[in-house]
């Protein structure tokens, strides 16, 4: 029989311990040496960042340097991203959000307080009319739609009282196009900060900052991005002090961005300005086809000479009239359901824009179908209205498709 082997002691240490190089390569990220830069941008995926004194740790949270702390308090994609965004709008400064709506809400509750008055564009994207027109009621907060591209409810903002108006550059779905820079004198004379939703247009189109806005929105997840693979907010504008309580929210509330979608985006601006070159020549091209089209009642794209505010456009953007259109058919969902099957497999039914290949959607029961029917109505959105986001795809075939889907209902 052989000895019997004692036992171990689960007390007795090992014989020796890792040594210092083994132990810094397991603790954590191993600072490499110099070396030349990277063409491409890295995805930087840390949560927290390493300091080497009380002291810098202070002032990288108190701001007074360009360290980074914490995702939440801005990171490497974001910085990019935000510093490239902030100079294409002409801003003091951007900051990047999870999505289009913490853009919004960060400045909701930036700005806003117990029994604000906040005025809202009649038309505009259904989650921002739920969030100002239902969402902050529990905070007491008054709302009033307005039109502002009719002058007598300009004028009228003008004499009243409020802490925030918000438009947007295009209309959501029928691409109205206010007049931003007499809207920014209404609200400034009503005590307000402006808000403009810059989605439809993009820094491409207009610079709503150089037009008296005080903040611009984007949902950067559409054009900016340009492949339905990220999901991102913007805000920038002028006001550091707005600006820096703004991102306090952002980073109070979780309003975050994420690396991986910044990386995307910041790749989609890259090829922004050739897609959306085609884009638009897409647009109105399409428009112009729709509107000889016997099932089509009513076309909406600013760069037609029949447009309400197609001397506005004009003015107001530069290089093109923007890659939303909408049409309503003489008819109702159904039939709205009966083109989209027509337009498959090439082009499809998506609740969402911007994408590099040619959408439609059709916002009375998606976008906005939290706004009640009636009001729906005034606004001319109908069953039958359908909206349409142009992608780069040849446009005489474009053409040709919408023309064979609309002859084949």
């Amino acid at each position: 029989m052989s000895e019997e082997r004692e036992l171990e002691d689960p007390q007795t240490p090992p014989e020796s311990w890792p040594d210092e190089q083994e132990l810094f390569a397991l603790s954590g990220s191993l600072p490499l040496p110099e070396r030349n830069i990277p063409q491409a941008s890295a995805i930087s995926m840390a949560g927290v960042w390493q300091f080497d004194s009380p002291d810098e740790a202070e002032d990288a949270l108190a701001g007074a340097s360009n360290s980074f702390v914490y995702r939440r308090d801005g990171h490497p994609n974001e910085r990019e991203l935000s510093l490239k965004l902030a100079a294409l709008h002409g801003g003091a400064g951007a900051m990047l959000t999870a999505q289009g709506m913490s853009a919004l809400a960060a400045i909701a509750w930036t700005v806003l307080e117990p029994g604000s008055k906040v005025w809202i564009g009649q038309e505009m994207y259904g989650k921002t009319h739920q969030l100002f027109t239902q969402d902050l009621k529990r905070w007491n907060v008054t709302t009033r739609p307005f039109d502002p591209s009719n002058e007598a409810d300009v004028e009228e903002l003008a004499a009243a009282k409020c802490s925030l108006v918000i438009v947007e550059t295009i209309s959501n779905p029928r691409l109205r196009v206010p007049d931003l820079q007499r809207v920014s004198n209404a609200a400034h004379s009503a005590g307000a900060l402006l808000v403009v939703d810059n989605t439809f247009a993009s820094h491409l189109l207009c610079r709503p900052l150089s037009c008296g806005a005080d903040l611009v929105v984007e949902s950067l997840s559409k054009q900016v991005n340009g492949h339905s693979d990220a999901m991102l907010g913007l805000v920038t504008g002028n006001d550091k002090q707005v600006m820096e309580e703004i991102r306090r929210s952002i980073s109070t509330f979780g309003l975050a961005s994420n690396p991986l979608d910044c990386y995307m985006t910041n790749r989609g601006l890259a090829s922004m300005a050739i897609r959306m070159k085609r884009a638009c020549e897409n647009a109105l091209a399409i428009s112009q086809a729709l509107a000889s089209c016997d099932r089509v009642e009513v076309v909406d794209y600013p760069g037609l000479a029949s447009h309400a505010d197609h001397g506005v456009a004009q003015r107001q953007f530069c290089g093109g009239f923007g890659w939303m259109l909408s049409f309503r058919l003489a008819g109702d969902r159904t039939l709205v359901g009966r083109l989209f099957r027509q337009l498959k497999p090439e082009i499809n039914f998506v609740p969402s824009l911007g994408d590099i290949v040619t959408t439609v959607s059709h916002p009375a029961s998606t976008s906005h179908r939290t706004i009640a029917k009636d009001a729906l109505q005034q606004l001319g959105i109908s069953e039958g209205t359908v909206r349409v986001s142009s992608g780069v795809e040849p446009t005489a075939w474009l053409v040709k498709r919408f023309a064979a889907a609309l002859e084949s209902i």
